[in-house]
């Protein structure tokens, strides 16, 4: 499985990456999920854990930014803010591209390099 969502701490959802979006379904669960606390109208924020994320093809970033752009549609973001932790120069790369393209729901938090980068909606 490419992303496991962890909810022990909710309203804190915990999203650890495993290697590679290696089939569509991969990509299609992991929104599924985040679909999924949306449907049960509480608020939440995100954590993303990219220690263990593979190179990722640059085609899903534009899936992502489409995807983001479906949950801007929403009439209630639920989603508070994101933090996005231990990620590499490539992952960084794709996060500014996907942000370029569609701004994000709620702020959120990249931690790169020793610095910290705040991306608004």
């Amino acid at each position: 499985m490419f992303a496991t969502y962890d909810y022990t701490k909710s309203p804190e959802v915990k999203v650890t990456f495993h290697g590679n979006i290696n089939i569509e379904q991969d990509f299609t669960e992991f929104t599924k999920q985040w679909y999924d606390l949306y449907e049960k109208k509480t608020n939440f924020t995100f954590l993303f854990d990219m220690s263990d994320i593979s190179m990722i093809s640059p085609f899903y970033c534009y899936k992502m930014a489409f995807f983001i752009h479906d949950l801007k549609q929403q009439p209630i973001q639920y989603l508070q803010s994101s933090k996005i932790y231990n990620i590499n120069s490539f992952i960084y790369g794709l996060l500014r591209l996907i942000f370029a393209i569609q701004s994000p729901v709620a702020p959120v938090t990249i931690l790169y390099d020793d610095s910290e980068y705040l991306i608004n909606p």
